[in-house]
């Protein structure tokens, strides 16, 4: 590879990342608080691990991260794709639902509580997630936070 086109593939890169930074800073103030209480209940379930719930909802964050974080470097910022990989999170709240309220709840304490958290919280992503996945389909696909 020649150092011309060496330079412009690192000026391209550094660009990219700059636009990610970009997108993710020009979120709402909201937006960001939300994304950092989504993301540190699941990552929570690293504390949990020794258990189903943590077990599970480990799985599960990985599978989202693993398909997000290449989307993210792909579309150079956040965009209404990354709510599709949430969607493995239906069967986890219907798991935990079931391990909360089902016919052998678990018992109460700190698995239980964090159960409660998890489906509160993706629960809640869900939500958004269905809208933002319709807008996605009908072709809004701009990235978030970057004025064009």
């Amino acid at each position: 590879m020649s150092l011309a086109k060496l330079s412009s593939s690192q000026t391209h890169r550094q660009s990219g990342v700059r636009r990610i930074i970009a997108s993710v800073l020009g979120l709402p103030v909201w937006v960001k608080a939300w994304l950092a209480i989504l993301i540190s209940a699941n990552t929570a379930s690293l504390a949990f691990l020794d258990s189903d719930v943590g077990r599970y909802t480990a799985f599960a964050f990985a599978a989202v991260c693993l398909l997000n974080v290449p989307t993210i470097v792909v579309q150079r910022g956040l965009t209404r794709l990354l709510s599709f990989p949430h969607f493995v999170w239906f069967p986890l709240c219907a798991y935990l639902a079931l391990q909360l309220w089902g016919a052998d709840p678990l018992p109460h304490g700190m698995v239980r509580v964090y159960a409660l958290i998890v489906l509160c919280c993706n629960g809640i992503s869900l939500a958004f997630d269905v809208v933002d996945a319709i807008k996605w389909v009908r072709g809004q696909r701009e990235v978030l936070g970057v004025t064009a």
